[in-house]
Formats: structure tokens, C-alpha cells, sequence
């Protein structure tokens, strides 16, 4: 075996269940840049093996043995190969401590091993981590599909590696930095990444496929461009959609996660890459990055026609006088038009925005969580909130290089994050020209504290009571309003860093908002009426709603029923709930919609809602007829015929007819995915 590439880890528990799907869903998703080293080496005639450390965490965590014996950091020593001449370990910012250690051991323990890095981390800090960890023996800087196979084959010797572009490596005492290596203008040469070195690869909702690198513009906050150097490539359509099809040949997979920081520039190659794919008649999914500002109304409806059903756009900031100062120059305006024309179209979107900016004053802030909640109000929108860390090798680093600060409220980002262990905490406190990200810039107009538990409070209000944060920031003087009554009340402000994620993260976090908006929102009368039904909905919905006894019972067999009644056994799809107001619901929602607010005049009249699970942050609410709602209560075991037999039916239905009626309702829940059948 001549190399064993480990992945840089990015999934985080937090004390969560390691159950729970997103944290099964991060670990399964192959690390996509080592897969395609490794097919390179493969193709070189050399032989790699991968150690997926996504992967072998999630496994760690569910092992009660292996946590019992040994750290994680250990343990993944453990699995690498002893046959593996070179370890090569990529890197990323927020779990690069990690890596140092576990570089650091698999040295110890094999000290004639060479250990490589690579990645985005190792890249822009190669000759202070080279001089701090004599552990290390080599970098690659940048892309390595061309670099590191001339590694492999250089024999190692200080003469052959002196003529390698792209590396820093040590000769005695010494670190040489070479000059940098070209990048890879021909993407289409990139190899289809080594899948078949991970297990599972059928069982995986989507999988990532390169589009292209490089952004050609210029945020200062922002490592791309650094590693990429603003070279904006992308690959063929053809070869993506030859991508797709091997992928769905040999795993099955028709939904896919296309990876570039900004697909969109050229306007021309979107629209040649949509049309190569709708001419395919192949109806795959797919997901992209984009800038609010390359992306136009036409476009949007051609890329869902091709297939898009997600579209990451990094917004940053909701603040104009921000937007100048860092660079990015969106119109705010036209920013949250094209999230709205984006989601009516039918394609979810994550709308990123940053805080924490070192100019960025309280108004800022105020003006950014409101886009936030404003984006919010589109039902397929996945708003995040990030505080701004100095990423290695920015211009915002470079600028604040002397005066960082190590308060403790870690940035997310890079990735997910990581969870920092206490030797993890000293490699940062020791090196900060290492390890920057774990640092901040100096916020003078802005407590950094206060600034964190703002952003966790926002971000949980919206993942756990969407609509009801949505009300009160619309009816309460708005979200920073509602969080001061909230920092004022609970004791979370006495909570930092790793406690307060747990407590947002767990059980105490949703009893205690609830209690704090019937207190401090709620007076008992009549106009509580529609903070309440949200609220209830919330509530409910999170597991303590009643569920149909019958619900995820059987196997659904399809959404058309071609068996007679008598033997189809219908029941509500998993998570599916449904609830009784003296509310008109669809009135509270359309005024939020349209940000007014809370109605001051409610209708009140029964209504029937349904809700089942959507994206990570939404629900989708269904509100039933009468009849609708009658009939989806009596599918709790019994077969078609004996529901339609029994349901309530007035005189001018029953004219139609009870069994068309009842058949008609039927395949109409099952279009709208509340029922299911076997």
C-alpha cells in the first residue's frame, strides 16, 4: 500500500444523540477531494486506502467499548494500515488541531511513515506548521491532483522534491517553500472520485459531484480564493451528466449535490449545462452556489425545469453600509426579491449571512437578523447565521493579524465545527498563527458574548418555532427585541461556548421558550388567539401532538391504488399529525407571508390542519376540508372500503356519489403525501 489518505472531519456531536440524522447523514457523506486523490493515485499504478474520519467518528460515538478505552484521537490512529508507506491527511480549519494530534501520534508510532498533509488549513499555514510540528514532513499546497503524484514517485530525496511546485517541505533544519504549482485548467481530466472505496454509497440521499472551481470575486473574509487563486473553471455539462449516470449505474443515486463556490457567473454556461440536462430526459436533482446578483427570473425557472431543487447563496450580511465594507456589493433589495422568486419556483434555498464583522455596529446586526427573518418567511428558505472567524490567508486576517482575540465564542464558519478537546484548546492557545479561526477580530461597537448567544437564540427560535418567531418579530419590535426579553429572563446569558449549543440543542431550550412566550407575550384574552395556534403548532409537531396510531405501519406500495378497496389498507405517512383550531390559520399565515404581522381581526371558525415534516425548518401545513379531515381519521387500520363506508358525508356529497367521493379523497391525500397504502 503506498498511501492511506484520511479525511479532514467535520461532524460534531455536541452531546447530541449520535443517532440523530443529521449527525448520520454528515458521516456518511464521502469526503470528496480525498476520493478523488485517490483515484488519481490509482491511476498512477500506486495503491491508496481512505480512512474516512466522518465515518469512523459516527461509529465511535455509537461504540460505548471504544469510547470506554481510548479518545477519539486514538482510536483513529488505531485503524490506520501499518502497510501504508506515506499517510497523507487533509485539512480543514475547524478540526485542524485534531489533525495535528492525530498526525502526531501515527509519527510516534511509526516513526519512518511519511506524514503529508494537505487541504485548505495546511495550505495557507504550511511553513509555521512545519516549523512548530517537526512531526510533519511535507505540505501540498492548492489543488494536488498534478502535485501529489510527483510526490509519491520524487523517491523523497531533498534534490527531487526541490523540483515539485506546490509543496513546502523540511530539508534538515531547513523549510523550503517551492514556487507555486499551476492549477488544473482542465477539469474534465479530473477522474470520477473512488466511491468504490466507500461503503454504503447506495444507502446515501444525494451525492457530491465537483461542477468546477474558483470565485472571481474578491470578499475579504473569504479563503477561496486563496486556494483556488479567483481561476473560475467548471466542468463540461456532458461530463457531469456522464458523472450522474455512472453514479446512478452503480449506486443509485438521482440526486446530486453539485460542488462550486459560484456556479453562476457565467450565465451562458448555466444555461448550456440546464439545457444538457433537460435534453437528457434523465430528471435528476441537483444543488448549486450562487450570488443573489447572477441569477435572473428566467434563469431560475429554466435551472428547476433542469432539475434544481437547492441553491446555496451567501448574502452575509443584511446590512448595505456591510455590504461596501466588505466587499461583497449585493443589492439587498434585489437579494431577498430573488429568495423569494427562488422558493416560489419550487427550489429550497440556504441563505448564509456572517455577523461579528469588526466595523459592525449594533444597527448592523439588527439589520442582518431581520433579513434573516424576512427570509424566513419563505417557507422552503434555510436561513443561517454564522459569526465571522479570521480565516488563514484573508485579507480580514492579514489586516487583524496583531489584535486577535481568543474570547472563546468559536465561529462555524468552516463546516460544521468541531468539538475542541482540552489538548485540542492548548494547540490553539499556543499557536494562533496556526490556528486563526479560533480567534476573532476585534468588534469594539459589538459584545462578542452577547453577539453569540444572539445568534444561537435566533438560529433555534427559527429551526424549533419558525412561524412563531416569525409572528413575534413581526408584532413584538423585533427578533433583537424578543431576545433581550429573553436574555433578561433565563440564565442563559451565564452560558458559554459548548454549554450554551447543548441547551439549544436539547429538550430544556423548547419547554422554556414556550413557558416564555405564554408569560411575556401572552395576556389571556381573545387576541391571543393566533400566537397561540402557532405555538400549538409548534409544540406539537416537535412529538408531543398525537400521532395516528397507524402511522409508518405496513410498506407503502405506491400513490395509486390498482387493488380493490376491500383489500388497500390506507394510513397517514410517518410524522403526519392533525390538529383542530377555532382559527382561521390560512388567514394568520398569508398575513405573516406578506410580513404584516399578526391579524388583529382573526375570523374565528373550526379548522382541520394536517402538518408533516419538510426541510430541517420547516413544516408543511395542510388545511383540510371537513370531509378530508374525517376520512384521514378513520385510516387507523381499516381498508378503503370500510373508511369510505363510515366517514361522514352530507346530502350533496352523497348525490355524487360515496364512493367516487370517498376514492376521489382518497388518492387526493395521496397526492399531497398525508396518506400512504399497502
Amino acid at each position: 500500500m503506498d498511501i492511506c489518505l484520511i479525511s479532514a472531519p467535520t461532524v460534531t456531536d455536541f452531546g447530541e444523540d449520535a443517532k440523530t440524522p443529521r449527525v448520520r447523514e454528515g458521516a456518511l457523506h464521502p469526503p470528496l477531494g480525498v476520493l478523488t486523490l485517490a483515484a488519481i493515485v490509482r491511476n498512477q499504478s500506486l495503491t491508496p486506502a481512505i480512512l474516512d474520519l466522518n465515518q469512523l467518528y459516527y461509529e465511535y460515538l455509537n461504540d460505548s467499548g471504544a469510547r470506554a478505552s481510548s479518545d477519539f484521537c486514538t482510536h483513529a490512529a488505531s485503524q490506520v494500515p501499518s502497510a501504508a508507506r506515506v499517510i497523507g491527511l487533509s485539512t480543514i480549519c475547524s478540526s485542524y488541531p485534531l489533525t495535528i494530534r492525530l498526525a502526531e501520534r501515527l509519527k510516534r508510532a511509526w516513526p519512518d511513515k511519511i506524514v503529508v498533509l494537505g487541504g485548505p488549513q495546511a495550505s495557507v499555514v504550511d511553513v509555521p506548521t512545519l516549523d512548530a510540528f517537526p512531526f510533519i514532513d511535507l505540505v501540498v499546497r492548492g489543488e494536488a491532483e498534478d502535485t501529489l503524484p510527483k510526490v509519491l514517485r520524487s523517491g523523497w530525496s531533498p534534490e527531487s522534491l526541490a523540483l515539485i511546485p506546490g509543496i513546502t517541505f523540511r530539508n534538515g533544519s531547513t523549510v523550503v517553500r517551492n514556487a507555486e504549482a499551476p492549477v488544473v485548467t482542465d477539469l474534465d481530466a479530473v477522474p470520477f472520485p473512488a466511491f468504490d472505496l466507500m461503503p454504503d454509497m447506495d444507502k446515501l440521499p444525494y451525492i457530491a459531484l465537483e461542477l468546477g472551481r474558483g470565485c472571481p470575486f474578491a470578499c475579504t473574509f473569504c479563503s477561496t480564493n486563496d486556494f483556488f487563486r479567483r481561476r473560475f473553471r467548471l466542468k463540461s455539462p456532458e461530463l457531469i451528466l456522464a458523472q450522474m449516470r455512472r453514479a446512478k449505474a452503480e449506486y443509485r443515486a438521482t440526486a446530486f449535490d453539485l460542488v462550486h463556490d459560484m456556479f453562476t457567473v457565467d450565465r451562458k454556461r448555466v444555461v448550456a449545462f440546464c439545457e444538457t440536462m433537460i435534453d437528457s430526459g434523465e430528471h435528476f436533482q441537483w444543488s448549486c452556489s450562487a450570488r443573489t446578483d447572477c441569477i435572473d427570473d428566467e434563469l431560475i425557472q429554466l435551472m428547476h425545469r433542469a432539475g434544481c431543487r437547492g441553491i446555496f447563496f451567501g448574502v452575509e450580511t443584511g446590512s448595505p453600509r456591510m455590504q461596501r465594507l466588505i466587499h461583497k456589493n449585493l443589492d439587498l433589495e434585489e437579494s431577498a426579491a430573488r429568495i423569494r422568486r427562488t422558493t416560489a419556483a419550487g427550489i429550497g434555498t440556504t441563505v448564509s449571512l456572517i455577523t461579528g464583522f469588526p466595523e459592525e455596529t449594533e444597527q448592523d446586526v439588527d439589520q442582518t437578523v431581520g433579513f434573516l427573518m424576512d427570509a424566513a418567511r419563505n417557507e422552503l428558505a434555510d436561513p443561517q447565521l454564522h459569526i465571522l472567524a479570521p480565516l488563514a490567508g484573508t485579507p480580514m486576517y492579514r489586516q487583524f493579524r496583531g489584535s486577535l482575540l481568543f474570547d472563546r465564542v468559536y465561529s462555524d464558519i468552516s463546516a460544521q465545527g468541531w468539538r475542541q478537546e482540552a489538548c485540542d484548546k492548548d494547540l490553539i492557545a499556543s499557536f494562533p498563527d496556526i490556528f486563526p479561526n479560533f480567534y476573532a477580530v476585534p468588534t469594539p461597537a459589538l459584545d462578542r458574548a452577547w453577539l453569540g448567544r444572539l445568534r444561537l437564540f435566533v438560529l433555534r427560535a427559527v429551526e424549533r418555532f419558525r412561524w412563531v418567531a416569525i409572528a413575534l418579530h413581526q408584532s413584538a419590535g423585533g427578533i433583537r427585541a424578543v431576545f433581550e426579553s429573553w436574555d433578561r429572563a433565563t440564565t442563559t446569558r451565564l452560558m458559554n461556548g459548548e454549554n450554551l449549543e447543548r441547551y439549544y440543542a436539547g429538550p430544556d431550550f423548547k419547554t422554556d421558550f414556550t413557558q416564555f412566550v405564554r408569560t411575556a407575550y401572552m395576556r389571556g384574552g381573545d387576541s391571543d388567539a393566533p400566537l397561540d395556534a402557532l405555538l400549538r403548532l409548534s409544540e406539537n409537531f416537535s412529538g408531543q401532538g398525537p400521532e395516528f396510531p397507524f402511522a409508518g405501519r405496513g410498506k407503502a406500495r405506491g400513490r395509486s391504488a390498482k387493488k380493490p378497496p376491500c383489500l388497500i389498507v390506507p394510513f397517514p405517512d410517518p410524522g403526519v399529525k392533525v390538529f383542530e383550531f377555532d382559527i382561521d390559520l390560512h388567514a394568520v399565515f398569508e398575513s405573516l407571508r406578506r410580513g404584516n404581522g399578526l391579524p388583529g381581526n382573526h375570523a374565528r371558525r373550526p379548522v382541520t390542519i394536517a402538518m408533516r415534516s419538510g426541510l430541517p425548518t420547516t413544516t408543511e401545513i395542510v388545511q383540510l376540508t371537513p370531509f378530508s379531515a374525517s376520512f384521514l381519521r378513520l385510516c387507523d387500520g381499516r381498508t378503503l372500503d370500510q373508511v369510505i363506508a363510515n366517514v361522514q358525508i352530507d346530502g350533496e356529497l352523497e348525490n355524487i356519489g360515496r364512493e367516487y367521493v370517498g376514492l376521489y379523497t382518497f388518492h387526493e391525500l395521496c397526492r399531497q403525501r398525508l396518506l400512504s397504502w399497502c
